[in-house]
């Protein structure tokens, strides 16, 4: 079925009760930024909707908890609903976890542009365009008792080109079956799209990226459809700040001199790559040599940490370093587990206990009596493969500082 072209924003969990987190301590220039990016980028998404003359907005829940918000989250969204409505731009809403409408402050006026989905079952609404319908869509606000269910939508009889919008999570391959043209979902932080093609389904993610494991890209989603009903979608950043994971290598042959270049060309190409954007960066440094013992015995991983904040960290924007860790790499050198020496003797003893994943460590038989009963009894218990995996190779790394000397080592 063929229908004029056209446009739409994409967006969902904008979670304005929520302010950027994940940080140890946030330093006093950076604070008001912490607060104020989720409003920020919020606020992108509506001037995307704006500057790309789309059509109408869908938003995939998780928008505010409107109580966790107080009266500025409400009042925050009716004008940015406002803004949109002066240029005749609809908003279909289908509520996700946090922001049941039925909290929302009764002293704030919806605008007649938006259409919020009832909680709990779909309701179906067809755009009308010049010569017939246009586009329908089909809307499921989450209700705490039921989430949505692949079942509850269903492809339009005639073939009209159909959005279905809802929050959560289903498996693609039942959603496929559904003949749905587009699925406009809600719930996770990061963008994906787990099915393209014919029939799309897309997580648009949030804005802003709030914490360090959501690092990366975060917009929204400009979604064009021809005249042949063939779909393309672009990501929109709107993020104010970015989180970033960085990992820089070093060996052998690495020294300090070495090291801080790389990360200052690291942190130039960001700034060049991202000026008007803050950027929150977490360094990991791995690898092997001279380098990690220093870094993993004395003051210079917090020395290169405080050096790169005070070099780019107060700029405005900033480029705040907000951790600097080192790990040890996972091979280390095959020569060091062949020698005659206490060192060779301990690794020798850790490489059986990797190989060997079913053999216990038995760390329990070291916890004083008064402790068996508590967390550190629990804590020594390593219940799953991946915990002993990572202890063992964090002990290999304590072994290794405390056993070579002034000898190198990864």
């Amino acid at each position: 079925m063929s229908t004029r072209p056209f446009r739409f924003i994409h967006a969902s969990d904008f979670h304005l009760e929520q302010p950027l987190m994940g940080v140890a301590e946030v330093p006093d220039h950076l604070r008001e930024c912490f607060l104020e990016s989720p409003y920020t980028a919020a606020r992108q998404v509506f001037e995307t909707a704006l500057v790309e003359d789309a059509e109408f907005l869908v938003l995939s829940g998780d928008i505010l908890h409107p109580h966790g918000t107080g009266p500025r989250g409400p009042l925050f969204l009716v004008e940015q609903f406002a803004r949109l409505a002066e240029r005749g731009i609809n908003v279909y809403w289908a509520g996700g976890e946090v922001d049941s409408l039925e909290e929302w402050p009764s002293a704030v006026t919806m605008p007649k542009n938006v259409h919020v989905f009832p909680n709990g079952r779909v309701e179906e609404i067809v755009v009308p365009g010049e010569t017939g319908p246009r586009v329908r869509l089909a809307g499921f606000g989450r209700d705490q008792q039921r989430p949505f269910r692949p079942s509850d939508f269903s492809a339009d009889p005639a073939g009209l080109f159909t959005i279905a919008i809802a929050h959560g999570d289903a498996d693609p391959a039942v959603l496929q079956t559904r003949g749905i043209h587009y699925w406009a979902l809600g719930g996770r932080h990061d963008r994906s799209t787990p099915q393209s093609g014919s029939q799309i389904i897309h997580y648009c993610g949030s804005p802003q990226g709030r914490r360090p494991r959501e690092a990366g890209i975060h917009g929204c989603t400009l979604v064009e459809v021809d005249q042949q009903g063939q779909t393309r979608t672009s990501l929109i950043p709107t993020d104010a700040v970015r989180w970033m994971n960085e990992r820089i290598l070093v060996d052998e042959t690495t020294a300090r001199e070495d090291l801080e270049a790389r990360l200052r060309e690291h942190v130039h190409t960001f700034l060049e790559a991202l000026p008007s954007t803050g950027l929150l960066i977490s360094w990991t440094i791995s690898g092997c040599g001279p380098m990690m013992t220093m870094l993993r015995g004395g003051r210079l991983a917090d020395e290169l940490l405080q050096w790169l904040r005070g070099d780019y960290g107060y700029r405005s924007p900033a480029a705040w370093s907000v951790s600097l860790d080192v790990e040890l790499s996972e091979t280390l050198p095959p020569e060091w587990y062949e020698q005659e020496s206490i060192r060779g003797d301990f690794l020798r003893a850790i490489r059986q206990l990797q190989m060997n994943s079913d053999e216990t460590l038995d760390l329990e038989q070291y916890v004083a009596e008064t402790h068996q009963a508590g967390t550190l009894a629990d804590l020594v218990a390593l219940a799953d493969r991946s915990t002993r995996e990572g202890v063992l190779r964090e002990t290999a790394a304590l072994g290794v500082d405390l056993l070579s000397g002034e000898e190198s080592h990864a």
